[in-house]
């Protein structure tokens, strides 16, 4: 059963393709995606995740000021959206996420702890990874305790031109 319509578009930014998909009516963002895969394995994983949704080709009302955001490393612009597994210990998560400064990093501990759960390590990554809003919530900061770039949803490649992008430094390796 299809409870309601979202459009989406393939963008070009300067940090490569990204999707964007709104719900119609709402005009709440489901999904901000970084396309170096294939169009069909994303609009499958996005039909995956909400599966009462019709996906049709469209603009989002919202698209132009993401375009900017990831053009100009802005993970601060505001965006109306829906966060995947919207759950409270996931908003904690993103909260915490979103207040790390452009450039610098933190691990997946460092947030833990930040959000009072030091324990929640593995359950901080899984956020992390279920993270549906690419660069709004710039899970691309998060590292692991060594200083590797461990996961990214988008890929490691992906996560080390962000950071690099921001003027992060990075001395460590790739796990």
């Amino acid at each position: 059963m299809i409870i309601r319509e979202c459009v989406y578009e393939v963008v070009e930014t300067d940090q490569g393709q990204a999707l964007i998909a709104e719900c119609v009516g709402s005009q709440k963002v489901v999904a901000i995606y970084l396309l170096d895969d294939d169009l069909d394995d994303q609009m499958e994983e996005l039909h995956d995740a909400y599966p009462t949704v019709n996906f049709i080709p469209g603009k989002p009302t919202q698209s132009s000021g993401i375009v900017q955001a990831l053009n100009t490393l802005d993970s601060t612009i505001k965006v109306n959206a829906v966060h995947k597994g919207d759950t409270a210990f996931g908003m904690q998560v993103y909260s915490a996420i979103q207040k790390i400064p452009k450039g610098e990093t933190r691990s997946y501990s460092d947030i833990a702890r930040e959000i009072g759960n030091p324990s929640a390590v593995r359950a901080v990554a899984s956020a992390c990874a279920r993270n549906n809003l690419a660069y709004i919530v710039p899970c691309h900061r998060v590292i692991g305790s060594t200083g590797n770039l461990s996961g990214y949803r988008w890929g490691i490649a992906k996560k080390r031109r962000l950071l690099q992008a921001e003027g992060a430094e990075l001395r460590f390796s790739v796990m």
